[in-house]
């Protein structure tokens, strides 16, 4: 099982936190309104979002474990 470091961790949480967040921005919530593709435009960022939760709790865990 791969364990990384806290370091690799913050910048893997805050590497995918901040590319989610502008692949939000570059959604066409136009097309949401009209409720076509809306899988298809959220796909990214929610998997970005979703990987940067996932870093964080193990960044947490690892935090803890140090303490």
């Amino acid at each position: 099982m791969w364990k990384p470091s806290k370091k690799v961790l913050f910048v893997l949480m805050l590497a995918s936190g901040v590319t989610g967040g502008i692949s939000l921005s570059l959604v066409d919530w136009s097309t949401l309104k009209n409720g076509k593709d809306i899988i298809q435009e959220l796909q990214l960022p929610l998997i970005l979002l979703i990987l940067s939760f996932a870093f964080m709790l193990k960044y947490l865990k690892r935090l803890k474990s140090n303490i």
